[in-house]
């Protein structure tokens, strides 16, 4: 009784090729319908493989017309293996441990089943046992946001055939959805979160939308044509945080952050454009411009006593009202 052979759902090349040198090499002469019936493949597909192995990897295969079926005439030869450095393979790793921060998204399965087929070209053994990287590293990465899949696919629609789309969006400061009409011009994943630029009629300007709190879209049948000299990678330079600001007058941000803080605050990289000076008493007064002071207020609380608003006095004020409030709770 013939064995069958197990294989995978994803049937690549490569798989192929393995599975043909072995049978090859067990000196039964297969030929092309056995071995595809086997495989369960056409015999034009073993016949292309076949191809291959002899024509491009100079495979020295010949054809037995008695015994109807294919040999070796020289069993020195072997098939040359997939090789992958330790770097590559750690990369490989890596990519599959940092899946975790797309969970709860459809781009997470998309990846899953890239990194599945990759996986599935590797030969069965590799020199790095893959384990040992997996008990030295680790991914820990703030949750994101579902995302409804019907919203995604929608989304990707409208950005890459610059369809008008309509959005019913539910903004953090409201309990209610509002309708908004956009031009979907640039996706993005911010610290975790997919957001989505776009061009908003209503505000005349680049706007951005978090795609997790999108609850309906619709791409309707009216094009547009994106803004003249749009610019993702320029917008996205002036975010701070997870906020894109929209055009506007820029007003300069002067925080002055405590000693305990300014080693912290000197290493990182808060804004391209950001200004770090000494500050008094060993601390450091950071700088940066921006046309919505109010977005870092929860950035600036999150330093409590250690970060303190110089300017602008509006920001300043802000941060005052607030620290107040949040003393209220506890009392005189």
């Amino acid at each position: 009784m013939k064995t069958k052979v197990k294989k995978s759902k994803f049937k690549p090349q490569y798989r192929r090729l393995l599975f043909i040198d072995r049978k090859i090499r067990e000196g039964g002469c297969p030929n092309c319908f056995s071995l595809g019936a086997e495989w369960e493949v056409s015999y034009k597909t073993i016949q292309r493989d076949v191809d291959y192995l002899k024509y491009e990897l100079d495979a020295p295969i010949e054809y037995d017309p008695v015994k109807r079926g294919f040999f070796y005439s020289d069993h020195t030869w072997f098939l040359p293996s997939l090789l992958l450095t330790e770097g590559e393979l750690m990369a490989l790793l890596i990519g599959t441990q940092a899946l975790d921060m797309y969970q709860g998204t459809p781009v997470a399965g998309t990846l899953r089943e890239i990194y599945q087929k990759l996986a599935e070209l590797l030969p069965d053994k590799i020199t790095l046992a893959p384990e040992l990287l997996y008990d030295r590293m680790s991914f820990i990465n703030a949750p994101a946001r579902a995302i409804y899949d019907d919203i995604w696919k929608a989304v990707i629609r409208g950005l890459m055939h610059q369809r008008v789309m309509q959005l019913d969006y539910k903004s953090p400061k409201s309990p209610h959805t509002k309708r908004h009409e956009i031009h979907p011009l640039h996706l993005a994943n911010i610290e975790g979160d997919w957001y989505l630029l776009a061009f908003a009629p209503r505000f005349a300007d680049i706007t951005q939308y978090a795609v997790s709190r999108i609850q309906h879209a619709e791409v309707g049948e009216q094009m547009f044509r994106p803004p003249a000299g749009f610019d993702a990678a320029a917008v996205l330079k002036k975010r701070f945080g997870k906020y894109i600001h929209r055009a506007g007058a820029e007003v300069l941000v002067r925080v002055r952050f405590s000693a305990e803080l300014a080693a912290f605050v000197a290493e990182k990289t808060w804004h391209p454009q950001q200004k770090l000076l000494p500050g008094r008493a060993g601390g450091v007064e950071l700088t940066v411009p921006t046309v919505a002071p109010e977005t870092m207020l929860p950035w600036l609380l999150s330093f409590g006593a250690h970060a303190e608003v110089l300017a602008p006095p509006a920001l300043r004020a802000q941060m005052r009202d607030e620290v107040r409030k949040m003393a209220q709770p506890y009392g005189p």
